[in-house]
């Protein structure tokens, strides 16, 4: 079966570019994860474009087939994958936005905890049993890093340690610990790559290990700035100085089980403590208020 992509990611399209082989590590009802050396490329027949991602046109039924395990070709031109050949060569190439600098200006404090408070709902109704505001863990770290940076301490923001009792912490495909993780990271390292500022680097061999390899791309990804079009687009609402983004908040929230929140969590509270160390006093406590005791 031929089929056609309609879009590939920047990343993909530098490990296609090598003509490898790879290997099927995920199957799901409409994509298919193919590990190609030590990195990974997304099938996807849908339009949420990323920098891993090959969007695919037509429905997925041509992937009902496709096991773990089994192996593929890869070249820039197409995709091999048992009897289904999928034509590269007129597919638009996706690079996030936020690969891109400018002007950043946060939202104040009672904006992002209305963001907040919008997470928290969601987490009450949601399906999957316990979720991330319950982990000690979570406290620990706003307590232990959030919480002194917002007050002018910088020390423990950048140490990796600090980060690592998060990572593969909850359920689901990738574990809700790495979503916030990669919520805070990738918007600090935004910020701070529109400021020239000091980024947060949490070397891969710390996170290899403790989580699926599928979400330790993600996490190494996203802290560079190649995040999919979703999570590109709630940044740069919540970071231009727009007064709304709630919109796009609730876009990237509805994803998964809890992952989607998770992952907005996390930008949320690392903007309130990046607001607060720019003067909006309290930013970072008035979220930390609604999100625990509304």
């Amino acid at each position: 079966m031929n089929q056609k992509a309609s879009s590939i990611g920047n990343i993909a399209t530098e490990i296609l570019s090598k003509d490898c082989s790879g290997e099927v590590t995920r199957v799901f009802g409409r994509s298919t994860y193919i590990r190609a050396k030590h990195d990974f490329v997304l099938l996807l027949w849908g339009g949420l474009r990323s920098p891993v991602t090959v969007n695919i046109e037509g429905d997925s039924n041509s992937q009902s087939r496709t096991r773990v395990g089994e192996r593929c070709s890869l070249s820039r031109e197409k995709i091999g994958l048992g009897d289904l050949q999928i034509d590269l060569r007129r597919a638009e190439v996706f690079r996030s936005a936020l690969l891109r600098t400018r002007e950043i200006t946060l939202p104040k404090g009672t904006a992002l905890a209305k963001g907040v408070a919008m997470l928290r709902s969601l987490y009450e109704v949601s399906p999957a049993g316990p979720t991330l505001p319950s982990d000690p863990a979570l406290r620990t770290f706003v307590g232990e890093t959030l919480v002194p940076f917002a007050n002018g301490n910088s020390r423990t923001i950048f140490s990796p340690v600090h980060y690592l009792p998060l990572i593969g912490r909850g359920g689901g495909f990738t574990p809700a610990g790495d979503d916030f993780v990669g919520g805070v990271v990738t918007v600090f390292n935004y910020v701070a790559r529109c400021r020239r500022t000091r980024q947060v680097m949490i070397p891969s061999k710390l996170i290899h290990g403790r989580t699926v390899p599928e979400s330790a791309m993600i996490l190494s990804h996203s802290a560079r700035g190649n995040v999919d079009e979703g999570t590109e687009r709630l940044i740069l609402a919540s970071t231009g100085g727009g007064v709304r983004f709630y919109d796009e908040l609730l876009a990237v929230a509805r994803r998964g089980h809890t992952s989607g929140i998770d992952m907005s969590l996390g930008v949320m509270l690392c903007e309130a403590a990046l607001a607060q160390t720019e003067g909006e006093s309290g930013a970072l406590q008035k979220c930390l208020d609604t999100f625990w005791n509304p």
